[in-house]
């Protein structure tokens, strides 16, 4: 009876250890740039995963690709090859792109985050849209007529008879030059709005961010007469620390719309953008659907549904432009002055 016994408690030990085992997934993270937003929803969707996925362990394998397309595809190739993974992560847009178009990547799942324009990549040729490839993610950016709609609603509310003319400002990253281009495409149907269009080369290598920075301070300085602000274009410039008040310290310009909170906080009258938390708890979400068992084909390229609002007072009543209360309201706690 004993002997029976201690096989019967055996068996019952050994089935607990099975269920309880934990899956061990090795990730493969590869990061376009240092910045903020890149690091800052990478970090995010890493503590994410570990929260809804508590029965389970994670090893993941981080590289930077130092904004450097070439390195970026030489990581992947590495990451896939080396490193065993069982989700290759992407984080903005030259990793993914690098991703995308590599031709080693086979079978791997793969998922892009932080990336403006996915369709401009080539990843999907429409939002709601699946890739071709075995790839999945979701834009963080607004459609650029919807901004445009958000900052015509503004100007609209105050008493201005001519044009604002915003000075365009992007470089050459792809993000930052697909936006310029559908906001400059949208010009003409927003006559409250004239873009004029200032743009740097994409840098990379040591002190590119402000080399870039300087080079549009001193276009801004040049035109600062024919202009009443500015548009500062999502991507790595919108990322460079002190451009704002650089550009005010030379030009008394303020930027009209910003693409992170950082800028409304300096002066931008708005902006509307995505937060880097809100940006890896997403796409931890995606991750967890794929190792769970979902094909990254199967899943549907989107833009975020998870938009913070921000609007700056002061730079309001300097550019004598009301912010109407519904503004106000949906900016809750980023109203800034």
């Amino acid at each position: 009876m004993k002997r029976i016994l201690g096989a019967l408690l055996t068996l019952v030990a050994c089935s607990f250890h099975s269920v309880t085992h934990a899956e061990v997934y090795r990730i493969g993270i590869v990061d376009t740039v240092s910045l903020p937003i890149v690091e800052g929803s990478r970090d995010a969707f890493i503590k994410e995963l570990d929260r809804i996925m508590p029965e389970d362990d994670f090893e993941f394998v981080t590289v930077n690709a130092e904004g450097s397309f070439e390195k970026a595809a030489e990581l992947v190739t590495r990451v896939i090859a080396n490193e065993n993974i069982d989700l290759l992560v992407t984080v903005a847009t030259l990793a993914t792109s690098a991703a995308f178009n590599h031709s080693d990547t086979g079978t791997t799942p793969m998922l892009f985050m932080t990336v403006a324009d996915p369709i401009g990549e080539g990843v999907v040729n429409a939002f709601e849209q699946t890739s071709a490839k075995n790839i999945t993610g979701q834009s963080h950016v607004l459609a650029a007529s919807v901004k445009l709609d958000m900052l015509d609603g503004l100007l609209s509310a105050s008493d201005i008879t001519k044009p604002v003319k915003i000075a365009l400002v992007h470089s050459s990253y792809p993000s930052s030059r697909n936006l310029a281009r559908e906001l400059l495409a949208l010009d003409t149907a927003y006559p409250n709005v004239e873009f004029i269009n200032v743009s740097t080369p994409f840098l990379t290598g040591d002190n590119a961010l402000s080399h870039m920075s300087t080079d549009i301070v001193n276009q801004l300085a040049e035109r600062a007469q024919a202009l009443d602000g500015y548009w500062l274009s999502t991507g790595p410039l919108s990322q460079a620390e002190g451009l704002v008040e650089a550009i005010y310290a030379k030009t008394s310009l303020l930027p009209i719309f910003g693409e992170n909170i950082t800028s409304v906080q300096q002066g931008a009258l708005m902006g509307v953008v995505s937060d880097a938390e809100s940006i890896g708890q997403t796409a931890a979400n995606t991750a967890k659907r794929i190792l769970q068992g979902e094909s990254p084909n199967s899943i549907p390229v989107k833009r975020m549904d998870k938009y913070t609002m921000a609007v700056n007072i002061s730079t309001a009543i300097t550019l004598n432009i009301p912010i109407p209360s519904a503004y106000l309201k949906l900016a809750k706690h980023h109203v800034y002055q």
